[in-house]
């Protein structure tokens, strides 16, 4: 049974990983953004777009293989068998849904040529994402996700250089920035053939890897998932309808600004998604134990607040300069222009609450409640497009900002409602009054002190005074 020491090292594994990840895609970023907002916006289109379609080809399988491998109730919980058949099942559902994505994307009158075209180069991307990402789920059940977070980075890495390359080569033979469009999005691909080679490598060494058409653990699957996966579709939508919505709407200049705000979201977005996937192999084992699975849901959630409340204290001081460490003046606030700094500044408090709403959303699924997200989804989904349609068209980017709060703020009330019928737990008050203080003592630290005028010097210094001090109660704190 995995402990709570073995989740954080399996969450620090990825975190590690997705850090340096992180670094290369903001390098990426920094390369393409230098094209002007126009040329980063479409890039960004083409990524989005398909992102938008890419979440129904996964349909809650990867959550449903990693709870089967692990859970103590599976009478037949043979990775084989279980990986080869979900493997065939998303294989069928990723050449479908990019069939499907890429022909929708040819009707799409604020598209241009270029997007249109690119749309079918980033198809492949994401299809060997998935793959990759389906692949892990051996090595997420058996807490190796370090083989998967490796890999990712040797990916991350070689597309970096690639587009550092590129780019170099494209300025001084003065290529035109239609190839050089596509000459990035083909690096794409070969950066991910690596990065799923690698994957497959080290999934091989840990069990047989075949595809298998059991029809009727397709059926029984595809029922136990299938709530859970159009649970994921509607999370997917309304938490990246903004971005499809702002692309069509407003065209590649506003998407352009507002994906570098997206790009920094995402990047601390994910450790939410790993920690959740972490969670999900100790709470389906503790199905069975309703008092020990909510004693390690509580503990998750206070690992969760420790690891939110800095990050957005952060990112309330240094927006500006995150931005232009990726970016140009160009994509910062300025006059009468919204940029990518204040829609971050708006986006940031969504980390503390989309953070515990991967958290739930994954204990919902080991307590197979996964078709309760169903409802919730729908209505965060709902939410967000109402908000979008009737005020993006006024308030540009701010608009989408709010809207993205608003909706995430909404889907923490109902998923705590929902977790508190399944799992009991009392609030530390101690416990959480000491993590309250502790941050509010790091935000008057860099307010009250020259600390605001440095972003590294602000990182360095608070870094150190939070991990001490995280050290030095650490069996009060995260026990």
């Amino acid at each position: 049974m995995a402990t709570n020491k073995k989740v954080l090292t399996n969450v620090l594994s990825q975190f590690l990983g997705k850090a340096m990840t992180v670094f290369m895609a903001f390098f990426v970023v920094k390369i393409v953004s230098g094209f002007g907002t126009t040329f980063y916006g479409e890039y960004v289109t083409t990524y989005e777009f398909l992102a938008f379609f890419g979440i129904i080809a996964d349909m809650g399988l990867f959550a449903i293989a990693v709870r089967e491998m692990t859970t103590k109730k599976q009478n037949s919980n043979d990775p084989v068998f279980i990986l080869g058949n979900i493997l065939a099942m998303r294989l069928i559902l990723i050449f479908s849904i990019t069939l499907i994505a890429g022909i929708i994307a040819q009707f799409i009158p604020s598209y241009t040529d270029l997007v249109k075209q690119g749309i079918w180069i980033t198809g492949l991307s994401m299809a060997l994402t998935i793959v990759a990402g389906t692949l892990s789920s051996v090595l997420q059940a058996r807490m190796k996700i370090q083989y998967f977070s490796g890999s990712l980075v040797i990916g991350k890495t070689l597309l970096a250089i690639m587009i550092f390359l590129l780019a170099q080569y494209g300025r001084q033979a003065e290529t035109s920035l239609v190839d050089l469009f596509f000459m990035f999005l083909w690096a794409g691909v070969i950066s991910n053939v690596v990065f799923m080679g690698l994957v497959f490598y080290f999934v091989r060494k840990e069990i047989k890897i075949t595809l298998q058409f059991d029809h009727e653990y397709w059926k029984k699957t595809l029922k136990t998932s299938l709530p859970y996966g159009m649970a994921l579709v509607l999370q997917t939508l309304y938490l990246r309808s903004d971005l499809v919505l702002i692309s069509i709407l407003l065209g590649a200049e506003a998407i352009g600004v507002y994906g570098i705000a997206a790009r920094v979201m995402e990047s601390f977005l994910i450790l939410g998604v790993f920690f959740g996937q972490s969670m999900l192999p100790k709470l389906s084992a503790e199905d069975q134990e309703a008092e020990k699975s909510s004693r390690t849901l509580y503990w998750g959630m206070e690992i969760l607040l420790l690891c939110s409340l800095p990050i957005i204290t952060g990112v309330y001081f240094f927006a500006t300069d995150i931005v232009l460490l990726l970016s140009t003046p160009d994509f910062v606030t300025h006059e009468d222009f919204f940029g990518a700094d204040s829609a971050l500044m708006v986006l940031i408090p969504t980390v503390l609450f989309a953070y515990f709403n991967q958290l739930f959303s994954f204990s919902l699924v080991s307590k197979q409640k996964q078709h309760l997200l169903l409802g919730i989804n729908a209505l965060g989904l709902l939410t967000n497009l109402g908000l979008n349609l009737y005020f993006l068209p006024q308030y540009g980017i701010m608009a989408a900002a709010v809207s993205t709060v608003v909706c995430e703020l909404l889907v923490f009330v109902l998923l705590l409602f929902m977790v508190g019928k399944y799992f009991s737990f009392r609030l530390d008050i101690t416990k959480f009054l000491m993590i309250f203080f502790l941050n509010i003592g790091i935000f008057l630290l860099i307010l009250l002190t020259p600390l605001k005028e440095s972003l590294i010097l602000s990182v360095a210094i608070c870094s150190l005074i939070y991990l001490s001090v995280l050290g030095l109660f650490r069996r009060r704190l995260m026990r």
